[in-house]
């Protein structure tokens, strides 16, 4: 029976590679997007009767839970979301809302249906603040992703949710993330980051 996954801001690079990539290996792929006519190009890729796109501003639980009760209603469970929201670095207070508090929205939203098919809720990371600077906002958001998927994973550990973050290694773009996403949806560990990391400064300084 195929999996189903839910994805917010489904129009970003990264929301699009995943969409079509699980799509492509079997998976009904909810999409939420601010903008119905950005998913077109997803769906176009994609076989209709596996794909549902809707709008959805993932910072308004009153948007994202109408997303879920969809995806469940046409296609039986939720088995995974991607929380993958992007924000305006340039503006702090915005980035912090996307980043930290619409992920808290989504977790909430999205826990009484990940319960109930046992599934996993993906958080997507970004390189953004990947190097911490002083007074940078967008560290402390990265920062604040981490610890909220500890917290989740200690609090779920027995309901049978997973939790993963999954950040960029290197110069990882939205395929390479997708590919990454998707072993984690199917079970692989995930990679490394730091001691990848290092051995690419150890390469560059030989």
């Amino acid at each position: 029976m195929p999996r189903t996954i839910v994805i917010t801001d489904a129009a970003s690079p990264l929301g699009k590679a995943c969409a079509v990539r699980l799509g492509r290996a079997g998976w009904n792929v909810v999409m939420g997007s601010s903008s119905l006519s950005s998913l077109q190009s997803v769906c176009d890729e994609l076989p209709d009767q596996a794909t549902l796109p809707m709008r959805c501003v993932p910072t308004d639980p009153d948007n994202v839970r109408p997303l879920l009760k969809a995806g469940e209603e046409r296609f039986g469970t939720i088995d995974a979301v991607l929380a993958n929201n992007r924000s305006n670095l340039g503006n702090w207070r915005r980035a912090m809302n996307m980043q930290v508090v619409a992920l808290a929205m989504i977790s909430e939203v999205a826990e009484p249906f990940l319960k109930r098919s046992g599934g996993h809720l993906v958080i997507a990371g970004s390189r953004s603040g990947s190097h911490t600077r002083e007074g940078a906002m967008k560290t402390v958001a990265r920062d604040a992703k981490r610890t909220l998927q500890a917290a989740l994973a200690a609090e779920w550990s027995e309901t049978g949710v997973q939790v993963s973050l999954v950040e960029p290694v290197g110069l990882d773009g939205p395929k390479a993330m997708a590919r990454q996403i998707a072993r984690v949806l199917n079970g692989a560990p995930q990679r490394q980051k730091d001691a990848l990391q290092r051995n690419a400064i150890g390469i560059m300084r030989r």
